[in-house]
């Protein structure tokens, strides 16, 4: 790991993903340190250990700070969001009426791709709908994870 260098052109340090925690849930955080596996010994050869990802928790999380391979990712350059079962409870965002509102997963059905999520939009009582997944999910958007929005 490397410190006190400029980073690469491309670098993966700063990007927003999603980890589990140990409840199983996504949250937001920051990748801040990669650690690669260096060459092992004076033969050559390099190890074969995975690449290691350093992320943040945002301050939901008290700011702590875990480490995580690149198939437990969710976010760009790493797992996208339909590879995983969402557990009950988990905080997501998707669009109601045109308007990007927060839900909380009540029941996630991979075989089928669909997420039972219970939303209040702005101004209405709380509402349960069975939705695709792949329909909840703008272009670009980092699913399951907890930012900053008041829970229901």
């Amino acid at each position: 790991m490397s410190t006190g260098k400029r980073l690469a052109k491309r670098s993966i340090i700063g990007t927003r993903v999603c980890a589990p925690a140990e409840d199983g849930k996504f949250y937001a955080g920051v990748i801040h340190a990669v650690k690669t596996p260096g060459v092992a010994g004076g033969d050559g050869h390099a190890n074969t250990g995975e690449t290691r990802y350093s992320v943040r928790f945002d301050k939901q999380r008290s700011a702590s700070t875990r480490e995580y391979r690149e198939t437990e990712l969710i976010g760009p350059g790493f797992q996208p969001v339909t590879g995983f079962k969402l557990q009950p409870g988990q905080r997501v965002y998707l669009t109601y009426n045109g308007r990007e509102v927060s839900g909380e997963v009540q029941f996630h059905q991979p075989a089928v791709d669909e997420v039972v999520v219970k939303i209040q939009p702005p101004g209405h009582e709380v509402s349960t709908w069975l939705v695709p997944l792949f329909l909840c999910l703008p272009f670009g958007t980092i699913l399951p994870s907890e930012f900053p929005v008041p829970r229901a």
